[in-house]
């Protein structure tokens, strides 16, 4: 029996004439919460790599968050 999870990936490409950033998940990551997960752990990680502290962090998450869950067409994760 095979105890070990199956391994999973989301690739990031750029268009810059479109000016989007495209994800690719493979096709076993279909669970949004895993996908969230593995996307904030990218996230909080090149933030460390960048040297950012964590207040840096929670102003520019607090700054940007309503690009994201706004609820008019604009919000990037109605795009997605």
């Amino acid at each position: 029996m095979n105890d070990k999870p199956e391994d999973k990936s989301i690739e990031l490409t750029t268009d810059y004439a479109a000016h989007t950033i495209n994800m690719k998940f493979s096709d076993n990551l279909t669970n949004d919460r895993e996908r969230g997960y593995i996307l904030s752990a990218a996230f909080f990680s090149f933030c460390a790599a960048q040297g950012l502290d964590k207040q840096a962090v929670i102003e520019m998450v607090s700054s940007h968050y309503d690009q994201f869950t706004g609820d008019n067409d604009s919000s990037l994760f109605k795009r997605l």
